[in-house]
């Protein structure tokens, strides 16, 4: 079969007047992976390639059949190393003119940049191609000013890789950059020619031939999307200056270059509200991606970029759109549009930088505002739109910041309803009272007893909190299972039980890893604080309710008229999500069960495992569920 493909390939290169994509479409599936082994098929693969290669450049070939022909040419290319496509001819590639824009180019852009992305693979191939000067121009404006997302967007990739491979510092990403020789970064910042056509292409000042207002802004979102990954990787280079002449064109102060160009210069903000908007979340990339480049100051918990953001100003301008602070008077349709990415960037500020958020005013402006905006009446929480971007940011504070302060109608969190609510309500309850997510596995493994004294603290605040909650909300857990067990609410009852899992696998310390400050956060006195969360849900109130509703065979709608339509995934989906919970509350008492054996769990365990034994659709569940109304 697979000779016979390939016979009908080269015929097919052989006739340029029919249509060759189905060939070319089946070859692609097969030849890839036949055309290898001996050296009898490795010479006929690097002869199809020669030939699809010398079609496409000779001009023979109408357009709409290239990107058949490039598609098989890319995948003949697969598992080759940079030096394969050097020795395959780098002078008879045409990287500069393959990479030319054009509507027509695509294809042509796709099978360059898949060649080029073969320089990735070590320091010393990403040097080489840096020493193509005319193609890293190319590279760089095709990114930038290319109509096709998805070219640029595999050109902004190719960039930050060459980039990453051949960074001689240390970077702040999951594996170690350092090792290159820094020669891309020099072609990138160092070249006039390279460098000046970032700054050509995206400022709304300079004219570029062929380039509209809307293609600059695509540009500036571009450049946007990819600098903070660059500043992780290198914060100096693209912090500094590099050319005066040119920096000083775009009103750059002295020592300043592409960062403030883009952070400072680059966006008209004030009259495009959109670009506005990708400027704020630029902010918020910046700002986390820099999170590990460490100031080298006496100031805690701080970093470069958000050392940049602060003193630029750029903090206080965002923080004040969510705020909406006295005096600050935003423009209502401004407004409108920049809330939700200012209440993301606070929460992103609030989750990656804790200390910083809590050491200043911003704890106190944040929850004066989610108490202003999450006060609204069981028949909007039920029935309007969520304040989603409230919530999101509710979620992710510091759980002490939403410890109470005196009252617990002072904390933002009760005013979040059980009863009359809605999923993304429930979600971030149980965002909150779960604790901080367990930070990754390393060995060798800390001391016994030995946990980071802030997710110490949070998990005690996390549990404070819940207590607080249920001790004033004595309801919550029966509109809990009420809400778990609403088939015809799907996303309701998944984010019910969710509840219910965020509980039995709390993050909260134990009495042995209880930090000095952890210990000093008060809890309540009139309901029993059980230390974790499994041992909580079999507390009261919640064990009248949670237990008997994990133990009760799911309701299913298999026995009605109408088939397996949607209303039986839903009863699936939730049965599965229950069945989860429960395994999880199965796992926490069997450590229960070794650590303390006699204190009366092992029936419970025995009880739970007989129900795990059944699967997720128990055959003894009731026909239907509760399909009516929620009472409000």
């Amino acid at each position: 079969m697979a000779d016979d493909v390939l016979r009908r390939t080269f015929t097919a290169l052989d006739d340029t007047q029919n249509d060759p994509t189905k060939t070319f479409e089946e070859a692609e599936m097969v030849l890839p992976h036949y055309l290898k082994g001996t050296q009898d098929l490795i010479d006929q693969r690097i002869s199809l390639m020669r030939r699809l290669a010398g079609d496409l450049t000779d001009g023979r070939r109408p357009q709409d059949h290239a990107l058949a022909m490039v598609n098989l040419l890319i995948k003949l290319f697969d598992g080759w190393t940079w030096q394969q496509v050097c020795e395959f001819g780098t002078q008879s590639i045409p990287f500069k003119d393959g990479l030319a824009i054009g509507e027509g180019m695509v294809p042509f852009n796709r099978l360059m940049l898949a060649l080029l992305e073969k320089a990735t693979g070590s320091p010393a191939d990403a040097a080489h191609a840096a020493s193509m000067l005319k193609t890293v121009q190319a590279v760089v404006k095709l990114w930038l000013c290319t109509g096709d997302t998805g070219v640029a967007t595999q050109a902004g990739q190719l960039i930050q890789d060459l980039l990453k491979v051949d960074s001689p510092v240390q970077g702040a990403g999951d594996a170690p950059t350092g090792g290159g020789q820094g020669l891309v970064w020099r072609r990138v910042f160092g070249d006039r020619d390279v460098y000046s056509i970032v700054f050509e292409s995206c400022s709304l000042s300079s004219k570029v031939e062929g380039m509209s207002k809307n293609a600059k802004t695509l540009a500036q979102a571009r450049l946007m999307e990819v600098l903070p990954r660059l500043a992780a990787i290198n914060w100096q280079a693209v912090a500094n200056g590099h050319h005066r002449d040119i920096e000083a064109k775009y009103d750059i102060v002295q020592g300043g270059g592409l960062m403030d160009f883009a952070a400072l210069k680059m966006v008209d903000y004030k009259e495009d509200v959109l670009m506005h908007r990708c400027l704020i979340d630029f902010f918020s990339d910046l700002m986390q991606t820099t999170a590990s480049l460490d100031t080298h100051t006496m100031a805690p918990h701080d970093s470069l970029g958000l050392q940049y953001l602060i003193t630029h100003g750029l903090h206080a301008r965002t923080s004040a759109i969510y705020l909406q602070l006295p005096g600050s008077n935003p423009d209502p349709i401004d407004s409108m549009f920049l809330y939700g990415p200012a209440a993301n960037y606070l929460a992103t500020y609030a989750s990656t930088y804790p200390g910083h958020f809590l050491a200043g005013q911003m704890p106190k402006q944040v929850n004066d505002r989610l108490m202003h905006t999450l006060e609204l009446s069981p028949g909007r929480w039920a029935h309007s739109d969520s304040p989603k971007n409230d919530l999101h940011l509710a979620a992710s504070l510091p759980r002490k910041a939403l410890l109470p302060e005196g009252s617990w109608s002072s904390s933002p969190v009760s005013l979040l309803p059980s009863k009359a609510t809605n999923p993304d309500a429930l979600h971030t309850l149980a965002t909150i009272f779960h604790g901080p997510e367990r930070k990754t596995l390393v060995f060798p493994p800390p001391a016994e007893g030995h946990t980071d004294p802030d997710t110490a603290e949070e998990g005690a605040a996390a549990r404070a909190i819940y207590y607080y909650y249920l001790a004033n909300n004595p309801r919550f857990w029966q509109d809990i299972t009420t809400h778990a067990d609403t088939v015809a609410l799907k996303d309701l009852a998944l984010s019910a039980i969710r509840c219910i899992t965020s509980i039995i696998t709390a993050e909260w310390p134990t009495t042995t890893t209880t930090t000095t400050t952890a210990a000093d956060i008060p809890l309540p006195t009139t309901i029993a604080t059980p230390e974790s969360g499994h041992l909580a849900i079999l507390s009261p109130p919640a064990l009248e309710y949670t237990l008997p509703y994990l133990l009760r065979p799911p309701p299913t709608f298999a026995n009605l008229v109408g088939g397996r339509g949607d209303p039986e995934s839903s009863a699936y989906q939730i049965a599965s999500a229950k069945f989860d919970a429960l395994r999880a509350l199965n796992s926490r008492l069997m450590g229960q069960v070794e650590r303390q054996p006699g204190q009366g769990y092992e029936e419970i365990l025995a009880t739970i495992g007989r129900r795990l034994a059944e699967g997720p659709m128990s055959r003894e569940g009731q026909v239907g569920g509760n399909v009516g109304v929620l009472e409000l």
